[in-house]
Formats: C-alpha cells, structure tokens, sequence
C-alpha cells in the first residue's frame, strides 16, 4: 500500500512532511486523535527535520503560553469591536470603501492643490 503502513490489523496512515507540520498546532492543543498523534509521532520518529520542526514550535508555544496575559485599553477594544461591526455590516469591501469615504488619499490631494495653487496665480496674473 502506497501511503498506508500496516500494524497487526490496524492501518495507521503514514504522513509527509507537509502533512505532518500541518498538525503540529493540533498535537501541541493535544487535539488530535490518538491515530493521528501516533501517525504525527512516527513521522518525526524517523525525520529529523521535521522533529527539529515540531521541538522549536513546541518550545515556542510553551513560552507563549508562560506569557502574563495583558488586557487591551478600553479605547483600543472599543476601536476593534467597532471595526468588526462595520466589517458584519458592510463586509470586507464595504468596510474598505467605507474607510475610503472618509479619507482623502494624499497621493490625489497634492495634485489637486497644486493644480488650485497654480490656477490662482494664473488668475492673480492675468
């Protein structure tokens, strides 16, 4: 069988490396079933990259984890829950043409006030 390995009676999928790093987030959450944890821990049982892969996202999702969680400001919060309104409102694109409505790209402005500035010393001159 191709990508399948048999032991005694069970038929335990054999993973490549793609696959194999695509579960590292569900191994660390300890939320893969035992099936799939035995397929991810032969895979790095017998590749070295790999497992040097899985011990540095390991180690970093340990640290991230000893982390003191930080409370966001309530003005930062209230920004955030605001912008997510306005996303379920309009959605993504309503949300960026709504952004649009409410600035003035430089890149437009400065042309514009030149050609103002110019026309008006055209005129004064005249």
């Amino acid at each position: 069988m191709s990508n399948l390995q048999r032991r005694g009676t069970d038929v335990e999928p054999r993973l490549d490396h793609r696959e194999a790093r695509a579960l590292f987030l569900a191994l660390a959450d300890e939320e893969l079933p035992a099936p799939q944890v035995q397929a991810v821990r032969s895979h790095l049982d017998g590749c070295v990259e790999c497992r040097q892969g899985w011990d540095r996202y390991s180690s970093t999702v340990q640290r991230v984890r000893t982390l003191e969680r930080e409370k966001a400001p309530p003005a930062l919060a209230s920004l955030v829950v605001g912008r997510v309104r306005r996303q379920r409102k309009f959605g993504l694109r309503g949300l960026h043409l709504a952004h649009a409505n409410h600035r003035f790209p430089v890149e437009v402005l400065i042309p514009l006030l030149l050609a103002a500035a110019v026309g008006a010393f055209l005129l004064m001159a005249s």
